[in-house]
């Protein structure tokens, strides 16, 4: 079968031709969207992303050229539009170091270090106590919702807080001398 059957018929909706386009184009797909992208994971989802839009405009799918031309021109502009969206990225990061002072850069690589540190320190805790302490803190649920939810008392919810409060305390006590606001900063960036 040609590739403009094959077009026909993934127009009607049929998967199984839809299957056989990818099957036929994924791998060297992604083989061209890695000269432009130099990442395999990248290049995979660039090409993963034009497949899913081809199904989802099937039946409004006007192609001019072949079916192989018209599949390496929408990857190549997705490749495109992706480095151009990650070049921006680059220079607003840039000019965003750029623009802060030494102080600043230090404060933000203790941020991210503490970041890091509660995270370790979170996942150190019993799977409970993990889950009521983060259902506390990123669902901003109260003790009794809590406790509705997992069907277990109020004073366990509280007693379950008091220990991963009392542990993340101990674990993180190096941190201390961090200022508030880095904290803050660093509490509502994971929480919220």
């Amino acid at each position: 079968m040609n590739d403009h059957q094959l077009l026909e018929r993934i127009k009607s909706g049929n998967a199984s031709y839809y299957e056989e386009l990818f099957r036929k184009y994924y791998r060297p797909l992604c083989l061209f969207a890695l000269k432009y992208l130099r990442d395999p994971d990248e290049a995979e989802e660039i090409v993963q992303e034009m497949f899913v839009r081809i199904w989802q405009k099937k039946e409004d799918l006007v192609i001019a050229t072949s079916l192989k031309s018209y599949l390496y021109q929408a990857v190549r502009n997705i490749c495109l539009n992706h480095l151009k969206h990650e070049a921006v990225k680059l220079e607003y990061q840039k000019n965003s170091i750029d623009s802060s002072s030494t102080a600043n850069v230090s404060d933000t690589l203790v941020a991210l270090e503490l970041e890091v540190r509660i995270r370790e320190t979170l996942d150190k805790l019993p799977t409970e106590r993990k889950r009521i302490f983060l259902m506390s803190r990123n669902e901003g649920l109260k003790y009794r919702e809590i406790a509705e939810k997992l069907n277990i008392s109020v004073k366990t919810v509280e007693n379950q807080m008091s220990k991963a409060l009392k542990f993340l305390k101990s674990e993180l006590i190096d941190f201390l001398s961090v200022t508030l606001v880095i904290v803050v900063k660093i509490l509502e960036k994971i929480w919220l």
